[in-house]
């Protein structure tokens, strides 16, 4: 884990975790949002937001992502610049743009299983972008911070 850190007021900060393709590493990645959290002086709502839009990007990536189960990175960054905290996923699992999946609908009956995860990070985040870099799926996550 790398950190570049400076008071809020300064509104910039940055850190970095690479992990591995495994669900217990998710975990790491919540410990990383509560200490840059903690160092930024993020708003519980915020920590809440990134934690909960993480573990389901993070779990959808190593849950459907690989056609393998070799060894894969998944590289988390977190910034903070001016008044937003933006977050970038990076990974080498198959071409998949979370964007392109249609919102569920939720008053279906029957409701069909599954596909309210990505809904739920839709409505924690503010912006949502997604590029395929060659072999790699860039997901950036940006949520506003409140003053």
């Amino acid at each position: 884990m790398t950190d570049g850190v400076q008071s809020r007021a300064g509104a910039t900060a940055s850190s970095e975790l690479r992990i591995a393709n495994q669900i217990d590493e998710i975990e790491r990645v919540a410990a990383l949002v509560d200490d840059f959290a903690a160092q930024c002086r993020l708003s519980n709502e915020v920590v809440v937001a990134l934690n909960v839009s993480l573990d389901e990007i993070i779990n959808n990536i190593i849950s459907y992502g690989y056609e393998d189960s070799g060894h894969h990175d998944i590289v988390v960054r977190l910034a903070l610049q001016s008044g937003n905290v933006e977050v970038v996923v990076e990974d080498d699992g198959k071409a998949f743009d979370p964007l392109q999946v249609p919102p569920p609908d939720l008053n279906a009956k029957p409701r069909k299983i599954g596909g309210v995860g990505l809904h739920f990070v839709r409505n924690l985040m503010d912006e949502l972008e997604y590029a395929r870099r060659g072999d790699i799926n860039q997901l950036r996550l940006m949520k506003k911070i409140k003053e």
